[in-house]
């Protein structure tokens, strides 16, 4: 990869990430993508003088002048005959930035970036919800020129409806010139054409005598500007957007350059607040701020310091850029493309948030990240888009995660929520997450999805809070799984077809058990862990008989079918997590079969990719083509797999951004997920080689002292009794005596499943995390902690349990499965003729394996049986009441 700032007299035709002379380019590329209403391309057949679009194709006004010794020359725009073209000489695609490089008549070259950095490390930059332009010139004949640069954006960006009025108003400060603008009348959380009807737009320069700002119609600030290096008079608001088209520019004269001496900077920002309305399904609503207000006062403050950093933010954007793209290019030059274009699709399509505490003031503790499934059906946290895009936020930072999964697990959890099986979404419309409680026909896909992503969490970040805290939630979707994959009906998969006995869905499924035996085991819950695991095991002999060709090369589309086969993408999980219910030999049996599919000539294999299945064989997902191409154990296979996705973005056939599904025939054409954060899925062969962290749970908050301590315990005892739930009430009193005994003999911390762990899964250590973290500190990798989640809904303690109403007939049988189950004596699980006869079924000797450990206090043998035989008894019971209620009051809580 290049550098982005080489001596500009090198980079004609230097190194590119994406070289224009002998690779192609995509139907479009990335300008500037920060969210679902900040997401902006432009068309690569002439990018230097098209107008930018929406990732819908609606237009946004955005035009960029460079003036050399007085002659005017467009760098971005329509076109304008009046100006000068610029020579197009380079360009650079990568993860965080687009770079062209073009000659403005014969004497400067000019090499203007478009950068939206991906944070990893930093939440709040990361919700920065603004872009840099960044231009730095040089001269080709070592003469000083006279340099005057200029930049505007039009009103097409607060709205889908051009008709409306816009207003603004200027907001500099000593640091920027800026302006700010929005509609006239805006419409809080609404969309029209996609985009939303609450922006606050801005374009921002950092201050200086040169600097100037105008508001002006678009043919006369631009015409100023060409003529004269000027802007136009301002004009007033309120103003049409449309009709003449008002544009707010910045530019600033440079003066007599040989080069610039640093990179002149503007940014722009799509800024909204509330940005998504959240309701937790417990009865109240939040409107979720972007998460940088946590830290800055105000959006003009925060502009500020986003210019300011432009070079330190270059600085961590190259870092990224050079991780991304050297770990990329140990599987092939082909796959960095992939990656550098899938970067910022994959996290533009996201929002991340915080709320209020009972305070009024930032609960920082609370953090939720909200994806919108763009370019396909605009859910608000469409579950199948998110399992596609996990791999990237894996791979960034697992943190990000767990903040996307936190608001599915916490509405579920909710009274709110009845169904047995996991949510398609929170809400058919962002972004409005008011929660879904529909009955569908994909239970089997979106509970295995939940399922293998919160362990997959858990294990890249070592973060157990979220498998610790919804426990029980998802151990109901593993229940559901274990009773409905055997009998699964016409359920529909992620790809929306819906036949009997779908084998890669199934897979999918039985995964999906297993992760559970692993999370259960995780967290010392042995018997649950044996069960689930001895599940997995029978569900995975019936799968082995009935979904493998007979010759055993191949996976099935549908049981016994054996004229039939499937991309077997959902095997990916299994990789992943490290789960080894299925041998290496399936998988090298797999690898030769598509070997040949992709060899075979006159069927449904195309220069494009392989179809999914043959049901399907009009079209292809290079979503599912990636995690299929990372399970491949024949290199060449994989990067077989890979090259067509590629090759399909540069044959600009399709006129949508990099789309997830397109057609396989000669058009290409785009059929859903344009500009879809789902491709988050070509990191998947990345993901697979992040390591496994040991799982640490967050402890439960400090016991106050013991007077206070009787007034909480009161509180939600007494309302139990007035709601008539004496039962709760009778086992929350045992609970806290036996509490109480607890911490008297030894301050001894331990779970109330005192069961042995299987052998299957011998359990991580659950590590109690230091306190102390100030709420103004920046935060760290691993920010859930269960300790603030309950301090922050401490006050409605005293309502739970009679705002609680009871799951379904369904789950409640479930729960009396499983303790029957816990009465079963720990059995081993039967070998399969798919078991990996080199590992076991938890990975062992895997390097990637988190560390078992064991810790705590040592206590006597008498202790710790008299302590048993009384936690055993109110065990039992608080199953009973978990069948009853989603999750025990925050006080009950282990």
């Amino acid at each position: 990869m290049a550098q982005v700032f080489l001596p500009l007299s090198l980079l004609f035709f230097a190194y590119f990430t994406i070289n224009v002379a002998s690779q192609g380019l995509p139907a479009y590329i990335p300008l500037a993508i920060r969210s679902p209403y900040f997401n902006t391309w432009v068309k690569t057949s002439d990018p230097m003088h098209s107008w930018p679009s929406f990732w819908n194709g609606a237009t946004l006004g955005w035009a960029g002048i460079v003036r050399v010794d007085d002659v005017a020359y467009e760098w971005m725009g329509n076109g304008n005959p009046a100006l000068n073209t610029t020579t197009l000489v380079g360009l650079e695609v990568t993860p965080t930035s687009t770079i062209f490089s073009f000659l403005a008549g014969t004497s400067m070259l000019v090499n203007v970036t478009f950068m939206t950095p991906i944070e990893p490390d930093d939440p709040v930059k990361q919700s920065l919800p603004f872009s840099y332009i960044a231009l730095d010139a040089s001269s080709q004949d070592g003469q000083p020129h006279s340099v005057q640069a200029y930049l505007d954006i039009s009103g097409e960006w607060t709205s889908g409806n051009r008709s409306n009025n816009i207003t603004w108003q200027a907001t500099n400060t000593d640091t920027s010139t800026a302006y700010e603008y929005q509609l006239q009348t805006m419409s809080q959380f609404q969309e029209v054409k996609d985009q939303a009807e609450d922006v606050n737009m801005y374009i921002a320069m950092r201050s200086g005598p040169s600097v100037k700002a105008s508001v002006a119609v678009d043919v006369d600030n631009r015409g100023a500007f060409a003529s004269k290096g000027t802007l136009a008079g301002p004009i007033n608001p309120p103003h049409f957007i449309n009709s003449p088209y008002p544009v707010f520019a910045v530019a600033t004269d440079l003066g007599k350059i040989t080069a610039t001496s640093s990179s002149l900077v503007w940014a722009i920002g799509v800024v909204r607040n509330p940005v998504v309305g959240y309701n937790s399904g417990n009865g109240a609503s939040q409107d979720r701020a972007p998460y940088f207000l946590s830290k800055f006062p105000d959006v003009s403050s925060a502009l500020d310091s986003f210019i300011l950093d432009y070079d330190n933010a270059k600085q961590r954007s190259n870092a990224l850029n050079a991780k991304i793209i050297g770990d990329a290019g140990k599987v092939s030059p082909t796959y960095t493309n992939l990656v550098s274009l899938a970067a910022r699709q994959a996290m533009g399509g996201t929002d991340l948030t915080v709320a209020r505490g009972t305070d009024s003031s930032w609960n920082t503790s609370d953090v939720k990240m909200f994806m919108k499934d763009v370019g396909t059906s605009g859910r608000v946290n469409p579950v199948e888009s998110l399992y596609a895009a996990f791999p990237f936020f894996l791979y960034i930072n697992a943190s990000y995660a767990g903040w996307l999964l936190e608001p599915l697990l916490e509405f579920q959890s909710s009274p709110s929520y009845t169904q047995p099986f996991a949510a398609s979404d929170l809400g058919s419309s962002y972004p409005q997450a008011s929660g879904s409680n529909q009955a569908h026909a994909r239970g089997i896909e979106q509970s295995g999805n939940m399922l293998i992503m919160a362990l997959s969490h858990a294990l890249v970040s070592g973060d157990g809070s979220l498998i610790n805290r919804y426990y029980a939630l998802l151990s109901d979707w593993a229940t559901y799984l274990i009773n409905t994959v055997p009998n699964p009906g016409s359920q529909a998969n992620a790809d929306n077809e819906s036949q009997p006995n779908m084998s890669n869905l199934l897979i999918k499924g039985i995964i999906g058990v297993q992760a559970m035996a692993k999370i259960s085991s995780t967290l010392g819950r042995g018997n649950d862990s044996t069960r689930f695991a001895n599940e997995a095991q029978s569900l995975l002999q019936t799968w082995q008989t009935s979904a493998l060709s007979t010759d055993g090369t191949h996976l099935l589309a549908t049981y016994g079918d054996q004229s039939s086969w499937t991309l077997p993408y959902n095997l990916y999980a299994d990789k992943l997590l490290q789960t080894n219910l299925v041998n290496g030999n399936l998988y090298s049996s797999e690898t030769t079969f598509l070997k040949g599919l992709l060899a075979s000539t006159g069927g449904p294999v195309t220069s494009f990719g392989v179809p999914v299945d043959l049901s399907t064989n009009s079209q292809t997902d290079a979503g599912w083509t990636l995690f299929t191409a990372a399970v491949s154990t024949d290199p060449g296979v994989r990067d077989s797999l890979i090259s067509p996705v590629f090759s399909h973005i540069v044959s600009n056939q399709s006129t949508f951004p990099f789309s997830k599904v397109y057609k396989l025939d000669s058009t290409g054409a785009a059929v859903s997920g344009q500009a879809s954060p789902a491709l988050g899925a070509i990191f998947a062969p990345l993901a697979l080689s992040l390591p496994f962290q040991t799982i640490t749970v967050p402890p439960p908050p400090k016991a106050p002292a013991a007077s206070s301590q009787k007034a909480s315990i009161t509180g939600p005892v007494v309302g139990g009794v007035v709601g008539g739930v004496g039962l709760i009430a009778l086992v929350a009193a045992a609970f806290f005596l036996w509490r109480r005994r607890q911490r008297n003999k030894s301050r001894l911390s331990m779970d109330m499943d005192m069961d042995q762990p299987s052998a299957a899964y011998p359990p991580v250590t659950v590590y109690h995390l230091p306190r102390g973290r100030s709420s103004s500190e920046p935060l760290s990798p691993h920010l859930r902690d269960s300790s603030s989640d309950f301090l922050a809904r401490s006050t409605t303690t005293s309502t739970a349990v009679s705002n609680t109403v009871a799951r379904s007939s369904k789950a409640r049988e479930a729960a009396r499965e499983r303790e029957i189950a816990n009465r079963i004596p720990p059995s081993t699980p039967s070998a399969s003729a798919y078991s990996n006869s080199n590992t076991d079924s938890s990975g062992g000797g895997s390097s990637r394996e988190p560390p078992t450990t064991i810790g705590g206090s040592t206590v006597s043998h008498t202790e710790v049986q008299g302590l048993r035989d009384e936690v055993e008894n109110l065990r039992r019971a608080m199953q009973e009441i978990q069948a009853e209620r989603v999750e025990a009051p925050p006080m009950y809580s282990q």
